[in-house]
């Protein structure tokens, strides 16, 4: 059986910081907290006074210089929502490469999504004279969106597989374990509890069934750093590639668990290097320590440095 893939497309998501799109101060903040990714809000952090501000301010963060280091995706309003298409209409046009879908429940809703995604790719391709990034004519729409589809509804984590098989936009699934929690009628929120572990580990498997990344929850208590890095670590063991993080201060711990520290880096090193050997021997099986490698332990260990490479420790 091969081992499963380092899935996620683009840059390295471990860390996914929310941060609502209509607070310029703390979006300038994020650029410098150290995320991988930066999730401008539209949605549950936003009043309903204050949606179209939200949505101006998105998509001129979109556009700014400061977040070189950062990737940017606008968590936009759900599909059924009176929102979704003027959040869609000025995030394309300003730029967006990603989006992350709330509410995800099935392949038609995600296809429906797609759809809508694609026509406002066309209307700002058209509003640029049909021309590309580049600035030179292109008969094709350049810009592509990505998606992350955030399930967070019994529907959605029983449909995940589905949901991340009805389009090659998908990045991954991201797990909102809050409105989960509530669409369950559990008395808090909890991913310790049957249901809500349960929740967490069907969506991880399910993305990975589809070869797709899966991002754990967000951690409520914002003072708790042993709680959260504890919950990240055991994330990261789980085959999660990142975590929803709500505070600047998480970020930090986040980055760390999902990080391959320096015993790991160093065992895929001897694993790697025994298997040079081998292989210059002819060998295709061999021991490190007594124990049987084979192709999925490599392939195991190479997915562990080549994610130390992409973060920048080895």
């Amino acid at each position: 059986m091969d081992a499963p893939k380092e899935v996620a497309a683009g840059s390295l998501r471990r860390s996914l910081l929310f941060v609502p799109a209509i607070d310029r101060k703390k979006i300038e903040k994020s650029a410098g907290s150290g995320a991988d990714t930066v999730l401008l809000d539209l949605e549950d952090s936003i009043a309903i006074d204050a949606k179209r501000d939200a949505r101006e301010n998105a998509a001129r963060s979109l556009q700014g210089p400061d977040f070189e280091a950062a990737e940017l995706v606008v968590r936009i309003n759900p599909l059924a929502s009176p929102y979704f298409e003027e959040d869609v209409s000025a995030v394309v046009a300003g730029g967006a490469r990603c989006l992350m879908l709330p509410k995800c429940e099935s392949a038609d809703q995600l296809s429906e999504a797609v759809a809508r995604i694609e026509a406002a790719e066309r209307a700002a391709f058209e509003a640029h004279g049909g021309q590309g990034e580049a600035g030179v004519a292109n008969p094709d729409v350049k810009q592509t969106v990505r998606i992350l589809a955030l399930v967070e509804t019994a529907r959605g984590v029983h449909s995940v597989v589905d949901v991340c098989a009805s389009t090659d936009r998908i990045d991954g699934v991201c797990f909102g374990h809050v409105d989960f929690s509530s669409d369950m009628g559990l008395a808090s929120p909890s991913v310790a509890n049957p249901v809500g572990a349960h929740a967490r580990a069907s969506l991880v498997l399910g993305a990975r069934a589809r070869q797709k990344a899966a991002v754990d929850t967000v951690f409520l208590d914002v003072r708790d750093d042993e709680g959260l890095e504890a919950e990240a670590r055991e994330a990261a063991s789980m085959g999660f590639s990142g975590k929803l993080c709500i505070h600047p201060r998480q970020v930090a711990f986040v980055n760390r668990a999902f990080t391959p520290d320096e015993a790991a880096i160093e065992y895929a090193r001897r694993i790697l290097e025994a298997r040079d050997d081998a292989e210059a021997r002819g060998v295709g099986v061999f021991a490190v320590d007594g124990k049987m490698i084979d192709a999925p332990v490599i392939a195991i260990q190479e997915r562990v440095m080549a994610r130390a490479r992409r973060a920048g420790v080895a």
